[in-house]
């Protein structure tokens, strides 16, 4: 009651609000806010405005904006504070400032509390409903006091009541709080984000590493094989020969011995190709329980001898897969061996089981081997996978086992994925694709060549010696005339005398290389480019493998069976001579 008597109680619905808001979107908010909660509301768009209305029908509260045109909320305060008919009437300033300077300002100009922008609606409400419950009170016992404040080097002194201080030190701590818990939540935010922008650059740090790994693998794999690719052709074809020559009996068991061995060492070389992604698989129509059953055949011995426990669950319908049996083979002999390598620190009973299972929903084949070791830590878990990462003994592991088995089931599109718990075992799980089979499969190794044809003139280009002896041992046994160079500078030599129906050449090789040689024979002798057939161990440069796609002419890999000599030589004679024919 403004006149110190006691006045009646007012209920929600009577009072009155005035808000003076030069935004008028701002303005509804409140409006909105303070019509729901349940108070009489009413709007002025300045604070000229806005004091016209306090002076002619004077509210319960005034809350208003601080920048305003014409007359500013500072202004407006002075004004109705210095009325003696509403200078009892509490006004919030409503600011996007709160410093000290802004504080005192509003305390020179009577504001009885302040409302920072942008507010939330609860605390804005529960700002309004706390003034009205101590509107009574400041009435009644209000007494001024003088506050002498030092700020910025100058001394103020402001009158105001001891109930307006209160009031504008519980604001302030609720704003306090209110920004305190902003931070918080901020804080929580940006340590969440801090954390996954950490994980994530573990992530990308980790690829990083993974991808130099895995270049630098496959560097290392092209050198192995590259290195092994000359003496395993001579390995392999002399063997071939060996097994020709000598007919039946003991030596051609043992010839038999060594071109298998031989044969095994050729499939590695050509894993190792396919872990550096520089070689398809050679796909073919494969029985995979064949495959399983011959590669535990392989282990079976040394499985016996640690009294391992073989358990073979394969199911009898398992569909025709369109793979390559050799790679299929390697990853389930490297699987295989893990696990009994796994299990031997492992009391008995020991136990290795392999299953076999199609999946009609997905249309896959699922392959999984389980074993009965003390499994893997989820820390190894995640890293068993990397190139070079072993947790054998040094000289006992390289660390490619399980890369290299990953590679070749990724390149027949499948998944490799291992569930294992410490004390529990590990079980590998191989999920591979059912494909449509193609309706003719292409030539294999395993079909008869074409029929031969006898009495060709042969140039074989090689810089490794032994190489072309033996391709000029195979080929003279086929009836044709065959005459070596050690490069292709000679081979230039030796086309400058003679006349040759067929040129089987080496890629690398010193003072004038392969493609330097089909590139001197097409300027010159271009009637003889689409006589050559390029035998390379180099696939793996991205230079060789554009050549020999650009010109299109045949060509062997390294390791080569005498049999894919053969047949790509009589393919070609036979090419040339319907070529010549036509003509």
């Amino acid at each position: 009651m403004r006149n110190g008597t006691k006045a009646r109680e007012t209920t929600v619905t009577e009072r009155k609000v005035l808000v003076v808001e030069d935004s008028r979107t701002q303005s509804e908010r409140l409006r909105y806010l303070l019509e729901r909660a349940g108070y009489c509301v009413q709007a002025a768009a300045n604070g000229r405005e806005g004091l016209e209305r306090v002076q002619a029908d004077p509210p319960d509260l005034i809350i208003s904006d601080v920048m305003m045109p014409e007359i500013d909320g500072y202004a407006l305060c002075r004004a109705v504070k210095s009325a003696k008919a509403t200078k009892h009437i509490p006004l919030v300033l409503l600011t996007e400032r709160r410093t000290p300077g802004d504080i005192l300002r509003g305390l020179e100009s009577g504001a009885d509390n302040f409302i920072t922008k942008p507010f939330e609606d609860a605390a804005l409400l529960e700002r309004v409903r706390r003034i009205f419950e101590n509107l009574e009170v400041r009435r009644r016992g209000q007494m001024d006091v003088e506050v002498t404040l030092r700020v910025a080097g100058r001394e103020l002194s402001i009158s105001v009541d001891k109930a307006q201080i209160i009031e504008l030190l519980f604001a302030t701590l609720e704003d306090l709080d209110r920004l305190n818990g902003q931070l918080l939540e901020s804080q929580r935010i940006v340590e969440g984000h801090a954390r996954d922008l950490e994980q994530k650059v573990q992530e990308r740090t980790q690829q990083l590493l993974q991808t130099e790994k895995l270049a630098t693998m496959g560097q290392l794999l092209a050198g192995v094989a590259h290195e092994l690719n000359n003496p395993l052709s001579v390995v392999m074809g002399q063997t071939s020969l060996l097994q020709q020559a000598v007919g039946r009996g003991p030596a051609a068991e043992r010839a038999e011995k060594i071109a298998k061995a031989a044969e095994r060492c050729a499939r590695i070389v050509k894993n190792f190709l396919a872990l550096a992604r520089q070689r398809p698989p050679e796909r073919q129509r494969v029985t995979l329980n064949a495959v399983i059953q011959d590669a535990v055949e392989l282990l079976g011995y040394h499985l016996r001898v640690d009294n391992v426990q073989v358990e073979l669950g394969l199911a009898p319908d398992l569909p025709i897969l369109w793979a390559d049996p050799h790679q299929l083979h390697q990853v389930v002999v490297n699987l295989l061996s893990n696990a009994h390598h796994a299990m031997r620190a492992s009391p008995p009973p020991r136990r290795l089981a392999i299953e076999a299972r199609y999946d009609p929903v997905d249309e896959r084949v699922v392959i999984a081997v389980a074993d009965t070791g003390p499994g893997i830590p989820p820390e190894v878990q995640g890293r068993i996978f990397e190139p070079f990462f072993s947790t054998k003994p040094v000289g006992e592991g390289t660390g490619l086992g399980l890369p290299l088995c990953q590679g070749i089931v990724e390149s027949h599109g499948g998944t490799l994925r291992v569930e294992s718990r410490p004390g529990e075992g590990a079980t590998f799980i191989i999920e591979l694709p059912v494909t449509t089979l193609p309706e003719a499969a292409p030539e294999g190794p395993g079909e008869a060549p074409p029929a031969a044809i006898g009495g060709k003139a042969i140039l074989v280009v090689d810089d490794e010696p032994v190489v072309g002896e033996l391709l000029a041992d195979l080929l003279a046994l086929d009836g044709h005339r065959v005459e070596t160079a050690a490069n292709g500078a000679l081979a230039l030599e030796r086309l400058r005398e003679g006349s040759y129906d067929l040129i089987l050449s080496d890629v690398k090789m010193p003072e004038l290389d392969g493609p330097a040689l089909y590139e001197e024979v097409a300027r010159h002798r271009p009637e003889l480019c689409r006589r050559f057939v390029f035998i390379t161990g180099d696939l793996l440069t991205r230079g060789t493998r554009e050549f020999l796609e650009r010109i299109g002419v045949p060509n062997l890999s390294k390791p080569f069976a005498l049999d894919e000599v053969r047949r790509v030589v009589r393919r070609a004679l036979r090419t040339e001579t319907s070529g010549t024919a036509s003509r």
